[in-house]
């Protein structure tokens, strides 16, 4: 329990109460004896002059030695809170009534004598104290024998040393007993406060460190029921920080469970597609080998034909899985320049009529012409309008026809892909981009690896766009995106 943060919290709050108690004892104590000197100042304003007078110090004119020598010795005995000096005009110490071991100073500073007797001095007014180096205490001050023509200061410290001595027994005492007290009183407010305060946040705290302890017990797969309250201070954000990171981690840990699962079948599936034209590759290629002697010259190149045939789809495969894998952990963003997309398109229609013509597919290129550049991976986009029409080469018999559209906006050119031909099923259309989907389907041993269209997803999104598919199944099929002008 001492290690917890309530524990903590606690005790920091009673520490710093009780340094705050201290520092207002010691804050007191320092202004009682700050009261004390003015009161003591003011009070024996005139006390130099008191016992000029009465000690008849001064007879005609003239300072009487033995009446200041008798004064010395009776204020040593019935007055020792006081101590009185005899000073000339450069400050230096005459005479005095204090024991003649005690003295450590010559000359006292002039400085305070004479602000004090202008009459306007500022109590409490602290003078040279003879008795040590550098202490000061308040004064009474006289000049003597007369104030016209002086021939010396009668100093009367008010404060003497045993004064000192007995006040600070006084003021020890009463420091200790009232710091006991401040203490005492700091340490219980503190506990109080502790209790009071400390507790609710701490036991949200504790509560909040529970549940994420159980998730983690969960291997962060069940999620725990977190307290989300509203509001803006600090403990509200992280109940609510803490909620949405769990969230998200029981999210991501799905979504990469659901990946790794649907790489595994992925990987089986191109597995067996490999392995289907790599087996017939080598098949066609033993035949030739051992039985070369009994094959005649059609025969071999018939044989010699269809491995590379298979060469040639083993080759394909291969390639698309490896430009699958590429995007995936493309790190930099595609290399975006400005180029004309209606000449791209152009050369790519003309890349692909010869083998339309072959088919009886009418293949062309619609819409507006005179279109902005746009801002794009050239060799990206040409690899999206390769896979789309070869796509729907596939899906097209003769009579048939594939269009190009373009159609510019403001700040984008709308492409759309729309081919003549069987279609596909409406179920089918959400699972067309999902490479497994596309190595699973009913083209499974033609001549493309089924990757086409993750490919196409994966670079638009790489461009910040997507890809949409519409279609009636027996009537043709509509692949449309768009990229975007230079701003």
């Amino acid at each position: 329990m001492i290690h917890s943060l309530y524990a903590r919290f606690a005790l920091a709050l009673a520490l710093a109460l009780s340094l705050v108690g201290l520092i207002y004892a010691v804050f007191m104590v320092t202004t009682v004896q700050k009261n004390t000197q003015y009161t003591e100042q003011v009070l024996n304003r005139d006390l130099a002059k008191v016992l000029v007078a009465e000690r008849n110090l001064v007879r005609e004119n003239k300072l009487n030695k033995q009446a200041l020598k008798d004064m010395f010795m009776a204020y040593m005995s019935v007055n020792p809170s006081i101590e009185i000096y005899l000073l000339d005009l450069d400050g230096k110490i005459l005479s005095y009534s204090a024991d003649p071991g005690q003295v450590h100073r010559t000359h006292v500073s002039l400085q305070p004598i004479r602000t004090f007797l202008k009459g306007n001095a500022m109590f409490p007014l602290l003078g040279d104290d003879p008795r040590a180096e550098n202490r000061k205490k308040v004064f009474s001050v006289t000049p003597i024998p007369m104030v016209k023509n002086p021939s010396g200061y009668l100093y009367v410290i008010l404060r003497g040393e045993q004064y000192d001595q007995v006040e600070q027994l006084a003021r020890d005492k009463e420091l200790l007993h009232l710091g006991a007290w401040v203490v005492g009183v700091a340490l219980l407010i503190g506990l109080l406060v502790g209790l009071l305060v400390f507790y609710p946040i701490t036991k949200r705290l504790r509560k909040l460190s529970k549940q994420v302890d159980m998730f983690r017990q969960s291997e962060f797969q069940s999620l725990p029921d977190f307290d989300v309250t509203q509001g803006s201070n600090e403990l509200n954000q992280l109940e609510r920080n803490v909620a949405l990171m769990a969230k998200q981690i029981v999210q991501q840990l799905k979504q990469i469970s659901e990946q790794d699962s649907k790489r595994r079948d992925l990987f089986a599936s191109l597995s067996h597609d490999l392995r289907t034209p790599l087996a017939a590759l080598h098949g066609y290629l033993e035949t030739l080998e051992i039985k070369a002697a009994d094959l005649d010259v059609t025969q071999r190149d018939e044989y010699t034909k269809r491995a590379i045939q298979f060469s040639h789809r083993l080759k394909d495969l291969v390639d698309e899985l490896f430009e699958m894998a590429r995007l995936d952990t493309l790190d930099t963003a595609p290399c975006i320049e400005s180029f004309s997309l209606p000449e791209l398109v152009q050369d790519i229609v003309q890349q692909f009529e010869p083998s339309a013509k072959q088919q009886g597919v009418v293949l062309s290129m619609r819409g507006d012409m005179n279109i902005p550049f746009v801002q794009a991976d050239i060799a990206l986009i040409q690899r999206v309008f390769e896979n789309l029409i070869g796509n729907a080469l596939r899906h097209v018999k003769q009579g048939d026809s594939i269009v190009i559209r373009l159609q510019a906006s403001e700040t984008s050119v709308l492409v759309s892909i729309a081919d003549t031909g069987c279609g596909i099923a409406s179920d089918a259309l959400d699972k067309i981009f999902d490479p497994l989907y596309q190595v699973n389907n009913a083209h499974r041993g033609s001549e493309h690896a089924g990757l086409g269209l993750a490919i196409v997803k994966r670079i638009l999104t790489l461009h910040q766009s997507g890809i949409e598919v519409s279609s009636v199944e027996g009537e043709g099929t509509t692949f449309t995106f768009k990229l975007y002008f230079l701003l």
